[in-house]
Parts: structure tokens; sequence; C-alpha cells
């Protein structure tokens, strides 16, 4: 993919599929923001972080989508435990669902004229892992701007490395 392509593409994300103000998914009800926590030539990755740090959802956007990789990239801070197969979906993004401006952008970014993206969002089954979050180490506050996990209780707002640098 040349460089002004990818460039598109990423502004096209950014533009269109990057949703501002969603609200943060099981623990609270307050707006999550998309912050971003990898970028390349032609990928995004991306969590939407409620106030408290709390991660709701993570999503990839990339020109050549890979499944594998996005799992491994979830699984290398979260582990195996927490990210599952089936907890990771896919979903295809159609210009004309996007309104009049971005179909008519969509065929300069992807060839087929959809957009594949892959999102995790975790789905607790015990109370154990009821009582565990997944949170984003806050780059603002002094950390590392990387996914944990804590107990939802724990006042922290900073991952167990940052806390003891």
């Amino acid at each position: 993919m040349e460089k002004q392509t990818q460039d598109k593409f990423l502004d096209f994300v950014e533009r269109y599929l990057v949703i501002d103000g969603a609200k943060c998914y099981r623990h609270c009800e307050q707006p999550a923001k998309f912050t971003p926590i990898f970028q390349s030539e032609s990928s995004l990755v991306g969590a939407y972080v409620c106030p408290q740090g709390y991660v709701s959802r993570v999503v990839y956007f990339s020109a050549n989508p890979d499944a594998e990789w996005f799992k491994e990239f979830l699984r290398n801070p979260l582990g195996e435990k927490r990210v599952k197969t089936q907890d990771i979906r896919s979903a295809t993004r159609h210009g004309w669902e996007l309104g009049g401006t971005a179909e008519a952008e969509i065929s300069e970014v992807a060839k087929s004229g959809t957009i594949t993206q892959y999102y995790w969002t975790f789905y607790p089954k015990t109370n154990e892992e009821k009582s565990l979050g997944t949170f984003l180490c806050p780059k603002e506050e002094g950390g590392c701007g990387r996914l944990y996990t804590k107990l939802n209780t724990e006042d922290s707002r900073l991952c167990p490395n940052c806390r003891n640098a």
C-alpha cells in the first residue's frame, strides 16, 4: 500500500469509523473516549476508555486486517484466559452505511468498497472474571499507555509496572 493511500485510510478511519461519545460498557454509563494504543502505516488499534480508565472495547482497523495478529496483540498484555477467540468479532463497514461523503471516499481507501474491522470485548462469565476489569494505564498521569487487568475495586489508575517504577 502506497504512503498516500495509507494516510487516506487512517484519515478515513478517524473521520468515519471512530465513534465519539460511546458509553462505557459494563462498568459505568459515562462517555468512553477512543484512545489510540497502536498505529502503523496501515492500521490503527484503539481502546474505548471511560474517565476511570476502564476499557470496554478495543477496535482494530487495518487495510489488510489479520485477526490472529490482533488476538496476539491483546494476549500479550492481558493473557490467553482473558482474550478468547470467541470474544474477537468482525464487522464489515460499507460506505453507504456511513453517509454520502464516506460512500464517495471509501473506494479510495478500500478497493472492495468495504472495510473490515475487528473488535474485542471481554464477556465475563464467573464472579472472579466479573471482579477484574481491563484498564488502560494513562500516559497523561505518567503511565505507559498499555492495557492491563486489575480488580475493579482497586483505586490506582497506573498499571503495576508503572506503580512500582
